[in-house]
This record gives C-alpha cells, sequence and structure tokens, in this order.
C-alpha cells in the first residue's frame, strides 16, 4: 500500500497516513490498545516475530524502523512478517527523540507534525518487494560478515592462545585481584548511564575500578576512584594520569606503546601490556588471570545483533568466551542488585512490623505467649529473608 495513494481529511486533504506515534521499547510488550490510528516506531532490528505479528493484527497505519546508529538492516523474521502485509514501512527516519503520543502525517517517507506540520524525520518508504530484497541481501551480508570475523577471530586466537588460557605474556602490576569483584568500565557511550545504576553495588561492595580509555574519565567524573587505568596515554586527560591509578598502556606484539613519551614528562609509571588485543580486552584479561571473582563489563551487549558489526572486536570474541565464566554486564548487575535490594527493603518493613505487633501482644497478652508468638514468627521471617538472597 502506498502512502501517496492515502488522504486523511483530518489533515487538510495533505497525502500520506495520519497517526500518533507509538515508541516501542526493546523488549517491551506491545501496548494492547495499538490501532489504526496508531504508527509503531521500535527498532525492527530487535524486534522478535511476535511483535511483529502483534502489529500485523493491530493494523497500525505505519511502521517507522528505527535502527541504532551506523547499524545495517538485519535478517529478522519481523521484517518478512510486515512485507507480507499491508502495512507501510519507513526506514532511516529517526524518531527515536519524538514523544509518545505525537500526531505525525507520513508521506513518502517523510515525517511531518500535524500540529505544526514542520517535517520531523526525512526516511524513505519500503514496500513488500524492496523490503524483502532488502532482507536477502542483509541475510547474505550478515552471514560474510560472520565469516569475516570468525576468520580474524581464529587468527587472533592462534596468536595469542596461550595469553587466553594461561596467561602467559600479563604484565606484572601492583594490584590484587584474587577473589574481588571488579568493574570495569569502558568509553561506550552506554558505559556512563550503566556507571550511574552500578553506583549502589559499587557503594557495597567496594569492587575494584578498572577505567579503560574514556572509561576512566567516566570514573573521575563520577567521583570513583579508579584502581587501574587501561588506556593509550594519549586518549586520557593528565588528571587521570595522575590520579594514583596504576597504569597499563596497551603496546602491539613487538612492544611499541603509543603515548609513552607523555607518560614521561608526567612523571607517573606505567607498565605496558604488549598482545594483540584491545584496552577492553587486556583489563579483563587482567582481572580473570588475576584471580577475580567476578568481572562486570559496562558497554554495549554483546549479543547476534552486533557481534559480527565493524565496531565489534575480533579479539573480544575470544576473550570473552575465555573470561566468560565470571563476566557480567553492567545492566544485568544493575537489574540483579535492585531486586535485591528491593526484597532486602520489603524484609526491614517486614521487621518493622512484626516489632511493632510484638508491642501489642506485650500490652495485652502473658510474657509466656509473647514468647512462643515471637519464635514462631521469627522462625517464618528468617526463611523468608533466605529466600530473598539465595
Amino acid at each position: 500500500m502506498k502512502m501517496s495513494g492515502l488522504l486523511n481529511r483530518r489533515s487538510n486533504e495533505l497525502a500520506g497516513v495520519v497517526g500518533t506515534v507509538r515508541q516501542i521499547r526493546t523488549g517491551s510488550p506491545v501496548p494492547r490498545k495499538l490501532g489504526a490510528k496508531d504508527v509503531a516506531v521500535l527498532d525492527l532490528n530487535r524486534a522478535s516475530p511476535e511483535t511483529a505479528r502483534a502489529l500485523v493484527e493491530a493494523g497500525v497505519a505505519a511502521v517507522v524502523h528505527v535502527p541504532r546508529s551506523g547499524e545495517e538492516m538485519l535478517p529478522r523474521a519481523a521484517f518478512r512478517t510486515l512485507a507480507a502485509s499491508t502495512i507501510p514501512v519507513v526506514e532511516d527516519a529517526d524518531l527515536s527523540a519524538v514523544d509518545d503520543g505525537t500526531r505525525v502525517r507520513i508521506d513518502e517517507g517523510v515525517v511531518y507534525s500535524v500540529k505544526g506540520e514542520g517535517e520531523l524525520a526525512s526516511g524513505r518508504e519500503a514496500g513488500p518487494a524492496t523490503l524483502l530484497a532488502e532482507v536477502d541481501a542483509a541475510e547474505t551480508g550478515y552471514i560474510e560478515s560472520a565469516l569475516a570475523h570468525l576468520a580474524n577471530a581464529t587468527e587472533f586466537l592462534s596468536l595469542e592462545h596461550p595469553l587466553l588460557l594461561d596467561g602467559e605474556g600479563l604484565p606484572e602490576i601492583d594490584v590484587v585481584f584474587t577473589d574481588r569483584h571488579v568493574v570495569v568500565v569502558t568509553g561506550d557511550l552506554t558505559s556512563e548511564s550503566q556507571l550511574h545504576e552500578l553506583k549502589p553495588f559499587i557503594k557495597e561492595y567496594r569492587p575494584l575500578l578498572v577505567g579503560v580509555d574514556g572509561g576512566a574519565e567516566l570514573l573521575r567524573a563520577a567521583r570513583l576512584t579508579a584502581d587501574v587505568v587501561v588506556a593509550t596515554p594519549t586518549a586520557v586527560s593528565d588528571e587521570v594520569l595522575t590520579d594514583g591509578a596504576v597504569l597499563v598502556v596497551p603496546a602491539d606484539r613487538d612492544g611499541r606503546a603509543e603515548g609513552l613519551e607523555r607518560v614521561t614528562e608526567l612523571g607517573v609509571g606505567a607498565t605496558t601490556f604488549p598482545a594483540a588485543a584491545t584496552a577492553r580486552d587486556m583489563a579483563l584479561l587482567l582481572a580473570f588471570h588475576g584471580g577475580a571473582e567476578m568481572i562486570v563489563v559496562t558497554g554495549d551487549e554483546r549479543g547476534l545483533e552486533n557481534a559480527f558489526g565493524s565496531d565489534s572486536a575480533p579479539s573480544s570474541t575470544m576473550v570473552d568466551t575465555a573470561v566468560s565464566s565470571r563476566l557480567v554486564h553492567a545492566g544485568a548487575c544493575a537489574t540483579l542488585y535492585r531486586s535485591r535490594g528491593a526484597g532486602i527493603g520489603m524484609a526491614l518493613v517486614v521487621l518493622a512490623a512484626l516489632v511493632a505487633v510484638a508491642a501489642v501482644v506485650v500490652a495485652r497478652d502473658s510474657a509466656q505467649d509473647l514468647l512462643i508468638w515471637a519464635v514462631d514468627m521469627w522462625n517464618t521471617f528468617a526463611l523468608w529473608v533466605q529466600g530473598l538472597i539465595r
């Protein structure tokens, strides 16, 4: 169905589809009241087949695909489901910042505000044939990218398997990782918000903090002191280099390291780490082979959606596999900690209630009755709390 062939009287007979923006976040269910007067805005690269079917069943006016910045189409079933329907699909029109509930008009891939008729975003309309051709091409490109990525990862493994398996070549640094929690903060765009969410965890567990390149700046901005900084000296500020953290400088396998002259000028010590790995991967290996109990890492989650993209280092595929038994993503850690904290908070509320009830019993019953009641209530409460923290 071509959008240019549709008219809406309430938009002054202007061509196109008129509807209300409904932002559907990744992992969130499709709103139950979604219907023909709505424009669904979502990332189809991360949409499940169930989500696509729900959009078709709701008969939405249009679907706007908003992928992550710089990301190509992935061969997801959601695209094929929409291609088999009559719902118009608009690509590359970034409506991610448009408020939910905004009335828009879409014509030939251009999105206008109904209220002011100003252009909000410009993309392109993909009909069923175009959409199917694009998803077929995406499938071919995805497999080719995976093969190239895995070939490079295998080459890295052939070079660095002693480092991955046994820690051979790790620099000796004056930091004890044994049986400690470690938080590795990278310079990725998502790290700042993740670090904020991790602050309660950091406050309670006092983990070792490792800043990787821009992640060291994020730690400093959050008023957290890095124990280790793994960074090219030219990529961080003088303040980071002189804050007192143990400085590890990534180097090529032949020992050449960029920016060492800056460290010399500042009069601080540094240890080089020669390896064909990224700074992030070096930080994970230092913690893992150092005996860390758990390693929390910030940054983009590594899934099949982005595992073989241009931003994904082949070394990370092998390093993440090597340290997987102790690796936890920051998002998962923050979620688990919030759940645990909420449970303990509820336990304290219940305990306070028990104390209040006990006061009433003291006022009304005998001491023996109070003792029997208190033992019974305490046993029940203790078992419940144990269930929360397991």
